[in-house]
């Protein structure tokens, strides 16, 4: 496949992800998750029945799982296990806290996930190209790979191992 057609097609591509996309976000409340953090805050509130919380002073809590306990901190939305601080969304033990405080789940949420980012991303487009046709054209020296030197010495022997 030439390199043209080759990335002809990968322009198609992204213009129509990201235009999919974009009417995604055009129908999307500034506070609604993406439906990736939605997916994975089912799947860790799911997880998270498996939890108990004992509360400490000062927004601190412990979660038990298991054998294990894990230390979180609500206000810092921080939790022991480092998934929390990592992926933006709330872990399973976080998760344990915010339902035994019966807070809103969704409000822990990074707000990279929420509809109002979304936009922010997908609200450039991507314009199509002209025909080469169309292109403007220019008057530039042709570029010719280097030439082919042989090397010094005795050239090493073909064989199969």
């Amino acid at each position: 496949m030439p390199v043209y057609t080759l990335m002809e097609e990968a322009g198609k591509w992204c213009m129509k992800k990201i235009g999919s996309r974009f009417g995604k976000a055009i129908e999307m409340g500034p506070n609604q998750l993406t439906e990736y953090a939605a997916g994975v805050l089912e799947e860790r509130s799911q997880q998270s029945r498996f939890c108990s919380v004992t509360a400490a002073v000062g927004g601190e809590y412990e979660v038990k799982e298991g054998a294990v306990k894990y230390p979180i901190k609500l206000d810092a939305r921080t939790c022991g296990c480092g998934v929390w601080q990592i992926s933006g969304i709330p872990c399973r033990h976080g998760l344990r806290v915010i339902y035994h405080q019966r807070l809103e789940a969704t409000d822990f949420v990074s707000h990279y996930f929420k509809g109002q980012a979304y936009k922010l991303t997908y609200s450039e487009h991507m314009h199509p190209m002209p025909d080469p046709t169309q292109w403007p054209s220019f008057d530039l020296p042709i570029i010719l790979p280097p030439p082919m030197k042989r090397a010094s010495g005795r050239p090493p022997k073909l064989r199969k191992r």
